[in-house]
């Protein structure tokens, strides 16, 4: 005999009783999941904020952002393992990307590109996201792996250059072309230069202006090597700076910015060589793509930096760098001392090898 009970005058089966109390414990869970969803998203959103903040005049960018960014990528990573069908969930992911700091071994820091690109991976498959959105992600996963040129090695070269191709082919209009473009024609040019030097042509044709005029500026730069680099200028600490008075010794000319953190993250070694080579003939320029001229003199200042600085407050349209289609930094050239541009993309795995060696060419005297 079926069981009932009453509710309220009502007689109800006590089978109906036991999934309707299933259902509302259900529809709790349910409620419950969502409201702590809504909550971490508010969160998570707040310290995207607090991310993208105004740097105070003076204040050096990446410590700035450092703690915010850090806080930012927790977090983001906690949603994304939290609520991984939340419909935010594919805004997290990208931010937890945007945010990854690299350590410093090769081994780790290809892992987390690796990571990083299978996370985005399934993004970008995602028909159903907008297209803009997906651009987003793929240009923040090729990015990372252009800013790591040392781990780049000919088969992941072919990858790379291969995806630009096809990035460009589908958003020939998007602002980011431009520098993935000059991305590819660096990665041809250092694998096969023949190849990288006809595509750098080819780019000087873009109906794109700002790609034409980008790969002009890169192709001078392929064409002084070998040859003497014109350099003049007042620095920021007063003094006058005149390549062709430098003659006699080993230049290091480094395209950077106090904001930069891979520029930072450097600084300790090329300081450390310039103490050791200074006194036998070694020297370096800065051309510092700083907007903030407070803040640059602030970190020269605090960082004990004694070479010559360039500031024009232009950032990445600053004099020198479009003069030589500079368009990622840290970028650094050696000149030896016949004034001559010998390289502009020494690794700072490889900076000391290549200063020794140019030091010990005595032949190359000054004229």
């Amino acid at each position: 005999m079926l069981l009932t009970r009453a509710l309220k005058g009502l007689v109800v089966p006590m089978r109906s009783v036991a999934v309707l109390y299933i259902l509302l414990g259900v529809f709790a869970l349910t409620s419950n999941a969502e409201d702590a969803a809504n909550s971490a998203w508010v969160q998570l959103q707040a310290l995207n904020t607090e991310a993208h903040a105004q740097v105070p005049i003076g204040t050096n960018a990446v410590e700035f952002y450092a703690g915010r960014e850090k806080a930012l990528h927790e977090s983001a990573t906690e949603f994304t393992q939290r609520f991984p069908n939340d419909a935010h969930e594919p805004l997290a992911m990208l931010w937890k990307i945007e945010t990854t700091d690299f350590p410093d071994p090769a081994d780790q820091r290809i892992a987390q590109l690796r990571q990083n690109e299978m996370d985005a991976g399934r993004i970008v498959a995602d028909q159903a996201l907008p297209a803009n959105f997906r651009f987003e992600v793929k240009s923040t996963i090729l990015a990372q792996w252009l800013d790591h040129p040392d781990l780049i090695k000919p088969d992941k070269a072919a990858t790379l250059e291969d995806q630009i191709a096809k990035l460009a082919q589908t958003n020939p209009t998007e602002p980011a072309i431009v520098s993935f473009q000059l991305g590819k024609a660096d990665l041809m040019l250092r694998f096969d230069h023949e190849n990288g030097v006809a595509f750098l042509r080819e780019l000087t044709n873009a109906v794109d202006q700002n790609l034409a005029n980008a790969a002009k500026a890169r192709m001078a730069r392929e064409e002084i090597i070998g040859r003497p680099v014109s350099l003049q200028f007042t620095a920021t600490d007063g003094s006058s700076v005149d390549m062709s008075t430098l003659r006699g010794k080993v230049v290091l000319v480094d395209f950077w910015a106090s904001w930069c953190p891979d520029c930072i993250r450097e600084m300790p070694t090329v300081r450390r060589i310039y103490q050791k080579y200074r006194d036998r003939g070694f020297t370096i320029i800065g051309i510092s793509l700083d907007k903030d001229e407070q803040a640059l003199a602030n970190f020269v200042a605090r960082k004990l930096i004694p070479w010559p600085e360039y500031f024009d407050g232009k950032g990445w349209e600053n004099d020198f760098a479009t003069k030589y289609g500079v368009h990622a930094i840290p970028e650094t050239w050696l000149i030896n001392q016949r004034g001559e541009l010998v390289s502009t993309d020494v690794s700072v795995e490889k900076l000391e090898q290549k200063i020794e060696q140019l030091l010990s060419l005595s032949a190359l005297s000054p004229q």
